[in-house]
């Protein structure tokens, strides 16, 4: 055992912990949408938020286990394509969870003034604004691709940002296609 092998495994242990508060966070947004009561909406969100706070936690422990390994490997491979590809994909995750955490953030006040009216009040339809509905997946898209650049370590540095691009776009596709029924069905309510 030494330890480029343990940052190894602290490596993968916070890709296994990214994945499941992935998991955790998708369960509160659905239980959210399918709320009843302020009360309830707000629980969940408070779930999501509390959950989504370990991300960064996650990122920075990606950067400085990846960091370090490569320190221990002497190999000039800072520019190298799946290095470049996975800080790439840690600063779009950054970006996309700051602006998340500040939406979050906004609509834990809007239901916290909500339930001073009364928690037991019925929830009211959420309709979040397009990209807020959209960067989950997109963020997904990129986490999955950044894994794909990491396995298959592309020469090319064109290469490995275009298989990041197109994670965020097959991510991007699947949230307007979720969006797409969720829309009519708004429709028809009306």
């Amino acid at each position: 055992m030494d330890s480029y092998h343990i940052a190894l495994f602290i490596h993968l242990v916070t890709l296994v912990v990214a994945a499941s508060v992935t998991a955790v966070t998708k369960l509160a947004a659905a239980r959210r949408m399918r709320a009843r009561t302020v009360g309830e909406l707000q629980e969940w969100h408070g779930i999501l938020m509390s959950a989504a706070r370990l991300f960064p936690i996650c990122l920075a422990l990606f950067v400085v286990t990846g960091a370090y390994m490569l320190g221990v490997a002497h190999a000039p491979v800072w520019t190298s394509a799946y290095v470049v590809a996975g800080l790439t994909g840690v600063t779009l995750l950054l970006v996309s969870g700051a602006f998340l955490g500040i939406k979050a953030r906004g609509f834990r006040d809007v239901l916290a003034e909500m339930a001073r009216h009364g928690a037991d009040r019925p929830a009211p339809k959420l309709v979040p604004p397009p990209l807020v509905a959209m960067l989950p997946a997109v963020n997904s898209g990129i986490a999955l691709t950044v894994v794909f650049v990491m396995v298959t370590k592309p020469a090319s540095i064109a290469v490995a940002l275009g298989i990041i691009a197109l994670g965020m776009a097959l991510g991007a596709s699947t949230a307007a296609r979720r969006a797409v029924p969720q829309r009519m069905e708004q429709a028809r309510a009306s």
